[in-house]
Parts: structure tokens; sequence; C-alpha cells
């Protein structure tokens, strides 16, 4: 078993941001590590367990590369504007591996399940929003989307990782989906003092030009996801998958996308 309990994985966009996401973590007890892969290097020193991996290709193929390349037992989808809290000061990824560890139900469900922090964007939770569903589905049964999420490794790897044919922004919505459909609702899942804050006033829509991609993921997420405009609970087709692991970090696979 790895000695690292939990990976964080992104991709490269805002180093200047690295070091505080680092500092938010700073009082986890269970071995942690972070891989961002990316074009973009530190701009400053980094902790020991913190690896940039440098690659040019779309940056869900970065996080692909991230996922694959981590060693805990949990993987964890972040971003360099994270900064990670809980209540009374204790830690809020402890408290996340103590809630996925004490999970009721099967070991499979349990096992399988992804799991989420609550997440605070700029000054309001998102919990209560739909922009913690398919933005386009307002459909109660729909399964809850967590923007940072947890899953264990084995559960990534067994249901293929991200399809290659998105590009940035929907990618993790489609795994989360296909989670929910083999192991069950992720509407139980989110941890209750685990949260997560995310500072996307200071430039997040305009740290790349992936904002032009996102019509295109969410057409593909509706077309693999909806029939007739209404969410059925089950995906179209297989996942496609990133074949080339030669030229992984050099060549983007399947749809293509620019950093700039």
């Amino acid at each position: 078993m790895s000695e690292i309990k939990i990976s964080f994985c992104a991709p490269s966009i805002r180093p200047h941001l690295w070091k505080g996401f680092c500092d938010s973590l700073a009082n986890t007890k269970v071995p942690w590590e972070a891989v961002f892969v990316g074009p973009l290097p530190p701009t400053e020193p980094m902790p020991s367990n913190f690896r940039w991996i440098e690659s040019n290709v779309k940056p869900s193929q970065c996080t692909h590369i991230a996922f694959m390349e981590a060693k805990g037992e949990f993987l964890a989808l972040t971003a360099d504007d994270a900064r990670y809290f809980s209540p009374g000061g204790s830690s809020s990824t402890d408290n996340m591996i103590d809630f996925i560890e004490n999970f009721p139900g099967t070991d499979d469900y349990a096992h399988g399940m992804a799991f989420g922090y609550r997440m605070f964007e700029d000054n309001f939770c998102v919990e209560t929003s739909l922009t913690h569903k398919l933005n386009f589905v307002t459909d109660i049964t729909a399964p809850l989307l967590y923007p940072f999420f947890v899953v264990r490794n084995i559960v990534y790897t067994s249901l293929h990782g991200y399809d290659n044919r998105f590009v940035c922004g929907q990618a993790e919505n489609d795994f989360l989906l296909r989670v929910a459909f083999k192991y069950g609702h992720t509407n139980s899942t989110l941890a209750p003092k685990s949260m997560v804050w995310a500072d996307h006033e200071t430039g997040h829509h305009n740290v790349s030009k992936f904002r032009e991609y996102h019509p295109y993921e969410t057409d593909l997420l509706k077309k693999l996801w909806l029939q007739d405009g209404v969410f059925k609970g089950k995906r179209t087709g297989g996942v496609e998958n990133y074949i080339n692991d030669d030229t992984l970090l050099t060549v983007s696979q399947g749809e293509k996308g620019e950093w700039s």
C-alpha cells in the first residue's frame, strides 16, 4: 500500500498561487502530495511533497497525467487557487479521509463512490446552487457534481480515467457521472467538515483561452448523458481512452487544445 494517503492533482495554470495552496494544507496529518502538470513551472521554492511535471498538452490531459502519476490511495481533483479549511482549525483533508473511511454502506459502494469537499467560490457556497449539478439539468435525481472531488485511485483506473474527447472543463463531470452510474448516487457523499475556497474573482475567467471550448464540451456531455433533454442516468457509448502512453506528455490526444 502506498505511504501517501491522498494526491492532489491539477493542471498547472497560475504558479504564483501554488504556495498559498500548499500552505492551506500545512496542518494535514495524513501523508499527502500534490501533482501539477502543465507548461508553467513553480515561481518559488515548493515543499518536497509537491511535484510539477512539464507538459504542453491540453488541460484535461494534464489532469489525467497527474492522476496516472499520483501515488496516493486517494485522488483529489484540485486547482491552484484552492484553499482548504475546516471549522475550528482542524484539517479539511483529515476530516475528508475520516468521513470516507467511516462512510456507511456496502464495501463496494463505500469504496467506489466519489466524495466532495464543500466548495465556497468567491463569496457563495456552490453546493446550494445549480452549479453543483449539470448546469443544463434541473432534475433533482441527477447526481451532485463536485468541483473538488476525492475518489480512490483504483476506481479512477478501473473506470478508464478521463475521456480524451474533453479538452478542459467537463471531463471531471463526465467521470463523476460514470462513478455515480456504477456505484450509486453522490447526493450523500458531501463531507460535512471538509471545505475548500476558490478565489475565482482574481482572473479565473481569463487564465487561458479554454473558455471557448466550453460550448463544445457542454454539447458533448449532453450527447453522452441526456436523451431528449432529460438526464437518463446512463452514458451513451464507451470511454475514448488515452492510448499513446509514450507520447502522453507531448502530444494532445483526442480533441485538441492549445495553452496560448
